[in-house]
Order: structure tokens, then sequence, then C-alpha cells
């Protein structure tokens, strides 16, 4: 971070006061061990674009909810859509202007601040863009903490904050405001973005910094940061592992070889990667060695070790290589690769019962409970 560099783990950090171009490097490694082993897809035009911002308009001042009046006036921006089309026309900047303009035209109030929608994979770096090019500050929170492909799988949702009035703009021009009391906005939505080309950013769930404080996860951006951090700099596995332990609590459930990759991952009605695994299976060395199955959908969503649950969404997981040191994507897992597999606790707002409801493993489609619920079925 400009003012203060990115520290190697959670005690020694300072707060972050501004994001420069310098620290994107920092903040695409971080990303990869939060985005549940989606990988990388989209990510370098994404940076691209957000790094010509900043170079352009200079830093984005990071900053806290508490730092902020309890009027301020605040939205979420992110992206909706396939990751695939940022591949082939990436964001040029503009979008960004069109969608909060078009909020800002619909509620008849301009934002005082940007928020992330989710601070993980390209959606943690639009909001950067965004407030680079609007020249306002980033506060430093998001509403999932994680990828999920729904927008109202959100802390802010699960507070009572409305996901509209929200609008969108495509890489092509196209701009759309919905508004709409129900959850059929998420579907409404992607309506129109299939029609413009498969991917908008988008400016959702206006709102005030104080209600938002009952709302949204805390220190979502510099997490990432830090993690990016470690990931970038740290050369011991051990030191790693305490490292990502120290910083987002993150712990092994278990490490073992590759055995198979299995299946062709997709989640109905939001993003389909044709060539990302639906399951992995990992062998533990050793006689007694046990077996490890992770379930994707996109992203990770359940761990199986022996054929019972042992870590399941909202929690994420992820691989990393235990030789390279690097997270493993699901575009990249091969028969053969040596992985630890890592969870990362979730915010405790996604394990009350609404929150699971929202986005635990039976909202994925499987019959199962979370480890956090005892058994209850």
């Amino acid at each position: 971070m400009t003012a203060t560099g990115v520290a190697a783990d959670s005690e020694a950090a300072a707060p972050a006061q501004t994001i420069s171009a310098e620290d994107l490097p920092a903040m695409v490694a971080g990303n990869q061990l939060l985005c549940s082993a989606i990988g990388a897809a989209g990510v370098d035009g994404v940076t691209v674009c957000v790094e010509a911002l900043l170079r352009r308009h200079g830093p984005v001042p990071l900053v806290g909810l508490d730092s902020l009046p309890d009027d301020a006036l605040c939205a979420s921006v992110g992206a909706v859509g396939a990751f695939a089309p940022l591949l082939e026309l990436p964001p040029c900047g503009d979008e960004f202007e069109l969608a909060v303009g078009a909020l800002e035209a619909r509620i008849g109030r301009r934002l005082d601040a940007v928020v992330s929608l989710n601070a993980a994979g390209p959606n943690a770096l639009f909001p950067v863009g965004a407030a680079a090019a609007l020249g306002l500050p980033l506060v430093d929170c998001d509403g999932m903490g994680r990828i999920l492909p729904l927008i109202h799988q959100t802390t802010y949702a699960l507070a009572g904050l409305p996901v509209t009035p929200l609008a969108g703009a495509s890489q092509t021009g196209d701009v759309v405001v919905l508004d709409t009391g129900s959850r059929r906005a998420d579907a409404l939505l992607r309506g129109v973005v299939d029609a413009s080309g498969g991917f908008m950013i988008c400016a959702m769930y206006p709102a005030t910094a104080a209600r938002l404080r009952e709302a949204a996860i805390e220190g979502s951006t510099s997490r990432i940061l830090r993690v990016g951090g470690l990931l970038t700099s740290v050369s011991g596995r051990g030191a790693l592992l305490a490292g990502l332990a120290r910083t987002v609590g993150a712990r092994v459930l278990a490490h073992g070889r590759v055995v198979e990759v299995a299946g062709v991952g997709r989640t109905e009605g939001t993003r389909h990667y044709p060539s990302m695994p639906s399951s992995i299976v990992l062998a533990e060395p050793g006689e007694a060695g046990r077996i490890i199955r992770l379930e994707a959908q996109n992203e990770l969503l359940l761990a199986l070790i022996d054929g019972a649950v042992a870590a399941a969404v909202p929690d994420v997981l992820c691989m990393l290589d235990r030789h390279k040191l690097r997270v493993v994507g699901l575009e990249g897992v091969e028969v053969g690769d040596d992985v630890d597999v890592l969870m990362v606790p979730a915010a405790p707002m996604w394990h009350t019962e609404a929150g699971l409801g929202l986005a635990g493993p039976r909202a994925f489609g499987f019959p199962v409970s979370h480890p956090s619920e005892g058994g209850r079925p």
C-alpha cells in the first residue's frame, strides 16, 4: 500500500491509506486465495484497466466505515455476468462512470464513497477502478468475503439492505436501471446482461455508512493486500501457512496428491466454465491416508474427508501447491498435483441460520449440514 507497504501478517500490518498501481500485484495474488479456486479468468484485462485508471487519476484512498459520517452515501460496485467476455473485451473504464452516474440520477444524490460488492476475484479490482475514475474513496469492506454467484447472496441482504435501485453498464455502452423489491433482481438483471454481451459493471445496494456498519464485512480489501503480501514474499511453506493462519484464520484441512479430476462444473443461470471440474479427489500419503473429495460449481463449495463433511461454503476452500507455494485454480488443477487443502472461515454473519440458508451448502443443492450446525438436519 502506498503509504505503508504491504505487511507480511495482520499483527504487523498498519491500516491501508491508499491503493496505487504498485499495489495491484499484491491484490491480484491475495485474490487467488479468497476466490475458492475460481482461478484467474479475466483478471489480466481487469488489472490493465484498473492500473491505467490509477496512473491517470492517482492513488485511491482506502477508508474505514468508522471514518465516514453516518449519512455518507455509498454504493457497491461489482461485475455481473460471465468472466469469459473479459478475455475478449476488457472494460475501458467508462463503465464505472456510466453505471454510477445512472444510479445517482435515479436516487437524486451523489455518492460519497464506493464499496465492494465482493472483495474477491475481479470484483476486488473493479471498485478500485471505480473509485479512481470517480475521484471517490473506497471503503474497506464488502458484502461476501469471497465469491458467490448471486447478487443477493450478501451480508448486505442479510442485514435487510435492498439491492436496488441498481444501475448497470456494458462494455458497449448499454445502460440499464433496475428497481424491484424482490429477489427477481438477479434474474431480471442477468437477462439484460446476456443480451448486452454477457458482462456488466453494476452499482447497487445504495446505503448510508450508518446502515453499512450493521451489514458489511469490514477490512476486506486490506485483508486481500496482506494475503497478497504473504503470497508474493514468503518463501517457506511453514512460514506461509503460519502467516495465513494469523492473517485470515486459514487452516489446513488435509494434504494429498490429486488422483482424479472429474466432470464439468456449472451453476445454472449464472456463470459457465466448460473446462472446469465438478469434483476433485485427493489421496493422502501412506497406507492409512484419507481420501479427500472437493465438490465444485465454478467455485469449490464442499470438502469431504473419508465421506464426512469437513468444510463447506460459505467458508472459503482453496488448494495451495505444496512445492511452488501458489494457489491452484480449478482451471489448472491436474492429476499428480501435490496440494494443501485450506479453509478460510467466513465472517460470523454467514454462520447464522439465515446466513447458511442464503449461502450454505443447501443453497447450492448439497443435502448436507454445514459443520458449524453440529449435525442439525
